[in-house]
C-alpha cells in the first residue's frame, strides 16, 4: 500500500522535521531515483561532497538514511517518501543498488533470527525452565501484593469514614505516598489508578468529581474483593484482575498462544504521558472477524515513541491476543505488514441509535467489570453543543439519542467544524459514561484525534 502525503507526514517524529521532509520533496535534490516492489531509495545532495543515501522499506514502512540525523525518520527518508507520491514517474523500476540490498537483506535476516528465537521460546525444555523461574519470583511478589493491598483496604476504609466531601481537605502528599506504597509492593496497576483518582479530586475544578471519585475507588474496593477470590473466578478473569492490579505476561507467553490472521484497518490512536511514562494505544479492527485489537507501544523519560501505525491504513498479518475474559490488547506477529490493497473496514452498526454499540458495550463489561473504556464505532452523529449543561457537548443519533462527550476532550470545536452541522462517521473509546473521540471520518476526509492531545 502506497502512503498518501499526509499519512507519510504523520510518520514525522515532529512538526519540524515534517516541515523539512516536505522541503525535501523536490526533484532538483534528488539523483539515482529507483524503487521496486519492496523498496524506494535515492541520493539527495547536502551540503558536503557526498550526497546522503535514503532508503525506505515500504513493507514497514522502515527508514535508513547515512546522515547525522537523531530524527527518525530523518527529513530525507520523508522527502523521499513524499516525492514517491507525487512524481511516482521518476522513480525507474531497476535493481537495486548494493547499498540498498545489503541494508534489506540484513533486515530480513534480523526477522529470521527473531523468528528463530521466538519459535525457540516455545519449546516443551524451554517453557518448563521458564516456567519454573517465574513460579519462585511471581511467589515472592505476590506476598508483596498481598502486603501493599491489605495497607491500601485500610486507606479505604478511612476514606469510606471520612466520606467524600473531605478528600479535597486531605493533603495531596497523601494520595502520592499511598500510591508510591503500591508500585513498592509491586501493584503499579492499583498505583496508576490511584494517581488518576487524585487528579480527579485534585484537578476537577466544576461539578460532578465526587461521582466520577467515588466510581474509581468503588472500583478499587472491587478490585481488592476480586483479588481475594481470584482462585474462585474464570480463567479469563483472573487474567483480567491481575492485569489491573499490575500482573504482567511476556510477549513470548501471549506469542505462543494461537493468533487471529486478518486484514486489520487502524481505526485510532490514543496516546498519554503520565511525565514517567508515554503510551500509544493504536486501535484496530479485522476486515473479516470483525473484532477489535489493541496494540501498545511505550517510552520512558524523553525517549521518543517508536512510529505509529497509521490512522486508516490497513495491515495484514496475525495478532496474538492477551489471555483476557474479553480480549483486547494484543502483539503483533512477524507475519504482520502492509496490506497490498484497499480493504473494506467492517461498517459502523446500522440503525438511528446507539442501541447495537452499547449493546456490544454492556456484553463486553458483563465479561469484564473492570473494562475502563471500550473502543465504539459510530455510523451517522452530529456534534452538539449545549451550553450551561453538565455535559456541553455531546454526539446525537438521528433519533435523538445522545453520548456525553469525554470533558478530557480538547478539539470538540474541530470536531464540530468538520461535522459542519451534518452526520459524520466518528470513532472513539466509551466509559459507559462518556465518549471520547480519537477520529473522524467527514466529508471523505479521515482525521485524527490522538485521544485529544492539545
Amino acid at each position: 500500500m502506497i502512503l498518501t502525503a499526509e499519512q507519510i507526514l504523520a510518520l514525522a517524529p515532529d512538526a519540524a522535521s515534517a516541515k523539512a521532509g516536505s522541503g525535501q520533496a523536490s526533484l532538483a535534490k534528488w539523483s539515482g531515483l529507483g524503487g521496486h516492489a519492496q523498496a524506494l531509495w535515492g541520493l539527495c545532495q547536502g551540503s558536503g561532497k557526498e550526497p546522503y543515501r535514503a532508503q525506505i522499506d515500504l513493507a514497514g514502512p522502515a527508514f535508513k538514511c547515512n546522515c547525522p540525523s537523531r530524527k527518525f525518520p530523518c527529513k530525507h527518508g520523508l522527502g523521499l517518501y513524499l516525492l514517491y507520491a507525487r512524481e511516482r514517474a521518476a522513480f525507474c523500476e531497476t535493481e537495486a543498488p548494493q547499498w540498498v540490498s545489503d541494508w534489506l537483506h540484513s533486515r530480513e535476516e534480523r526477522s529470521e533470527k527473531k523468528a528463530a528465537r521466538q519459535a525457540e521460546a516455545a519449546t516443551p525444555e524451554a517453557l518448563a525452565a521458564r516456567e519454573a523461574s517465574q513460579q519462585k519470583r511471581q511467589e515472592k511478589r505476590q506476598g508483596n501484593v498481598e502486603a501493599g493491598l491489605a495497607v491500601l483496604d485500610t486507606w479505604l476504609e478511612d476514606l469510606a469514614r471520612d466520606g467524600l466531601a473531605t478528600l479535597r481537605g486531605k493533603p495531596s502528599r497523601e494520595w502520592d505516598a499511598m500510591a508510591a506504597r503500591l508500585v513498592d509492593c509491586q501493584a503499579p496497576g492499583l498505583a496508576g489508578r490511584l494517581r488518576r483518582l487524585g487528579l480527579q479530586v485534585y484537578g476537577g475544578g466544576g461539578a460532578g468529581w465526587e461521582l466520577a471519585a467515588a466510581r474509581e475507588l468503588g472500583q478499587l474496593a472491587l478490585l481488592r474483593r476480586a483479588y481475594q477470590r481470584l482462585a474462585a473466578l474464570p480463567a479469563g478473569l483472573q487474567h483480567e484482575v491481575r492485569a489491573a492490579i499490575g500482573w504482567a505476561t511476556s510477549q513470548e507467553e501471549v506469542l505462543a498462544l494461537a493468533g487471529v490472521c486478518d486484514t486489520w484497518t487502524v481505526c485510532g490512536n490514543r496516546l498519554q504521558d503520565d511525565g514517567r511514562v508515554s503510551s500509544r494505544a493504536t486501535y484496530l479492527r479485522g476486515a473479516g472477524s470483525g473484532r477489535w485489537a489493541m496494540l501498545l507501544q511505550f517510552s520512558a523519560g524523553s525517549q521518543a515513541l517508536p512510529a505509529p501505525l497509521l490512522h486508516g491504513a490497513s495491515y495484514h498479518g496475525t495478532l496474538h491476543f492477551y489471555p483476557a475474559a474479553w480480549p483486547l490488547r494484543a502483539l503483533a506477529a512477524p507475519d504482520f505488514a502492509v496490506a497490498a490493497g484497499p480493504v473494506a473496514m467492517p461498517a459502523a452498526p446500522d440503525g438511528e441509535g446507539f442501541a447495537a454499540p452499547l449493546l456490544a458495550y454492556a456484553q463486553a463489561l458483563a465479561a469484564n467489570p473492570f473494562l475502563e473504556s471500550c473502543p465504539m464505532h459510530l455510523a451517522a452523529v452530529t456534534p452538539v453543543f449545549a451550553p450551561g449543561s453538565a455535559a456541553p457537548w455531546s454526539l446525537r443519533a438521528a433519533n435523538g439519542e445522545a453520548l456525553a462527550l469525554d470533558g478530557a476532550f480538547r478539539q470538540a470545536w474541530q470536531l464540530h467544524a468538520l461535522a459542519g452541522g451534518h452526520a459524520v462517521e466518528v470513532f472513539g473509546l466509551w466509559s459507559g459514561y462518556s465518549f471520547l473521540p480519537l477520529a473522524v471520518s467527514a466529508a471523505g476526509r479521515a482525521v485524527s484525534f490522538d485521544g485529544g492531545q492539545a
